[in-house]
């Protein structure tokens, strides 16, 4: 569970890493550029009819929307965190634990919800070719992440 913490946080880290680094600019990158490229590349590693594509597309990009909302409203608030400590004050650790477990939660049920809706839009072989695409992409964008970034932390062997 542990080392599940740290690969969805650093995941979600170089993810946001990369997007700007993809729109070269600091500060709020072009989302719906990047949903739209994520978007064009699974469907060119997926074969979906035009019907499949038309009942999906709107389903990935709500998926999307929502997924961005949640980084959004939790990096804000860990932002915040950050600044009141820098500030001096008394950071709530109770609270900074339960919002992030709170956002793995939230993050797995809006998952949840976006499989039971594509599982009744693809078949199952399709779908899963669907979600290999997605990781396919992630791990793209990883790979071009800037070259000066600074290694993860090691993982226990536990």
């Amino acid at each position: 569970m542990r080392n599940f913490k740290y690969i969805l946080l650093s995941a979600l880290l170089l993810l946001s890493l990369a997007i700007e680094a993809e729109t070269g600019q600091r500060g709020r990158p072009n989302v719906k550029e990047m949903h739209e490229r994520k978007w064009q590349f699974m469907m060119k590693e997926v074969e979906l009819s035009p019907a499949e594509i038309n009942e999906v597309k709107p389903v990935f990009l709500n998926y999307e929307k929502a997924i961005w909302e949640l980084h959004e409203k939790d990096r804000e608030f860990f932002r915040l965190s950050r600044e009141r400590k820098q500030g001096g004050a008394e950071i709530n650790y109770s609270e900074l634990n339960d919002k992030a477990v709170n956002s793995e939660i939230s993050h797995a049920q809006l998952l949840k919800n976006y499989h039971l809706k594509l599982r009744k839009l693809l078949k199952p072989e399709t779908l899963f070719n669907y979600y290999q695409a997605e990781r396919k992409f992630k791990r793209k964008l990883l790979q071009n992440m800037p070259k000066n970034m600074p290694p993860p932390p090691p993982e226990d062997d536990k």
